[in-house]
């Protein structure tokens, strides 16, 4: 890999070099960030120390977090402490070394990174079944590489039908817990009185029914992660004992006598807004920002129309794994996929063209045919738009997509230029006033 090696400290930054040469990368080294950041486009890793004039690790670190937001990164320094340890991984470093360390630590850290790019160039566009190349979703995959480079508690928010659990398994299979299990649970789905037990697990004899020991889904996950879907739901009574657990990594079944460690990354999703419900008082603040240290928002539907044919193809290959056995989407079908809002999401186009593909079947049997590829999922075969939900005219999608376009370049400009709107102006070749007046059209700040 391109290595890109920051460290004021001549002695150990030469040692470094040579050791990640000799392994087979090439490095290039800077002695402070400022002096890193014309190498950061380069590099495929960043290997940083913390405290360094100019531009110390966690500035840089942020720095790269604008112009590369999935780029890996390892922190080290000799100066360990928990609130710099919680900056690095908040802003998605894969490790914090504290120096002394042994240079297999690094190695092993390094190692990891390789195997986390050779998986990203094999996925190619998209993460994992998630699939779009719009602005919005390339957004999504931006969050999710940083999410896998880290260990930390990650909270998905997003409608209902957006994809929230594809978004886990993705960060998921891209961590360094891939080889692990990754289990889900729905908060939603579990009664009131068995949810500290589906969680924790519980002890023989702990309460009536409980005849044997019982692992809850903690015990499930060891090694690997949990996902907690509408996390929302949990009762206000369980909310302190989950958050107990994920700070002190450890679990109590109902009935123990004594603790038992627990060792898995926590992913989170909301189907409500989970700040608005801490104002409710209905969820815990300290849950939440414990919750809401790494943050994945997938987008609605009706935001990036433009990935529907892309994500309607790979709907029906997953329904259809036989390529030659597979019908193709009419160009009157896709117009009409296009055009719907699919206030369900994902879920809905999902569940439309699995009942066209089903009424194809069905055609094709009354007809005494089979179903083969020639055939195709056209008009006839989806259910017409509900009454009461206009259609998207094609000057409408084009402009929404456009809208959706220019609100992310204009905040990524202001992110990158601190809030100074001359020189977000700047780097977007654009006037000024015409940004003022988009940035107060789109209400951003």
């Amino acid at each position: 890999m391109r290595i890109l090696l920051v460290d004021d400290d001549e002695a150990l930054r030469s040692g470094l070099a040579e050791l990640l040469k000799r392994s087979g990368h090439t490095v290039m080294v800077a002695g402070d960030g400022a002096r890193a950041l014309p190498h950061l486009e380069e590099a495929e890793l960043l290997v940083t120390d913390v405290r360094m004039p100019a531009i110390d690790g966690l500035g840089l670190l942020r720095e790269a977090r604008l112009r590369r937001p999935g780029l890996e990164v390892i922190v080290m320094t000799g100066f360990g402490s928990i609130p710099s340890a919680v900056d690095a991984m908040r802003l998605g470093a894969r490790a914090y070394l504290t120096k002394p360390f042994e240079p297999d630590e690094l190695l092993l850290h390094i190692r990891e990174v390789e195997n986390l790019l050779r998986l990203r160039a094999a996925t190619r566009i998209g993460r994992g079944d998630l699939v779009g190349t719009s602005s919005a979703m390339r957004q999504v995959y931006e969050e999710i590489d940083v999410a896998a480079g880290s260990d930390a508690p990650v909270l998905i928010s997003g409608e209902t039908g957006t994809g929230k659990e594809l978004a886990a398994r993705a960060v998921h299979q891209l961590s360094r817990r891939a080889g692990g299990p990754f289990i889900a649970i729905n908060c939603g789905a579990i009664p009131r009185d068995l949810v500290e037990s589906e969680l924790f697990g519980h002890e023989a004899g702990a309460f009536t029914g409980a005849q044997s020991r019982k692992r809850g889904r903690f015990g499930l996950a060891r090694g690997g992660s949990l996902f907690l879907d509408e996390v929302n739901s949990l009762p206000l009574d369980v909310q302190p004992k989950l958050l107990r657990s994920i700070e002190m990594r450890e679990i109590w079944p109902v009935g123990a006598e004594r603790p038992e460690p627990s060792d898995l990354r926590i992913i989170a999703a909301s189907n409500a807004a989970l700040d608005a419900l801490v104002a409710d008082g209905t969820f815990r603040a300290d849950l939440f920002y414990r919750l809401h240290v790494l943050h994945v928002d997938l987008p609605a539907l009706r935001n990036h129309p433009e990935d529907i044919p892309q994500i309607a193809q790979s709907l029906l290959a997953r329904l259809v794994p036989d390529e030659s056995r597979r019908p193709s989407l009419s160009a009157t079908a896709l117009a009409q996929l296009v055009a719907r809002t699919w206030s369900g999401n994902v879920r809905e186009l999902a569940n439309a063209i699995e009942r066209a593909l089903a009424r194809l079947r069905a055609s094709g049997q009354r007809a005494g045919g089979g179903f083969e590829g020639a055939a195709m999922v056209g008009l006839e075969h989806l259910d017409p738009q509900p009454a009461g939900v206009p259609y998207i005219a094609f000057k409408q999608g084009r402009e929404r997509a456009a809208e959706q376009w220019a609100r992310s370049a204009i905040r990524a400009a202001l992110v990158r230029s601190r809030g100074n709107t001359t020189e977000a102006a700047r780097l977007l070749r654009m006037n000024r006033t015409a940004m003022l007046r988009l940035i107060s059209k789109y209400g951003l700040r």
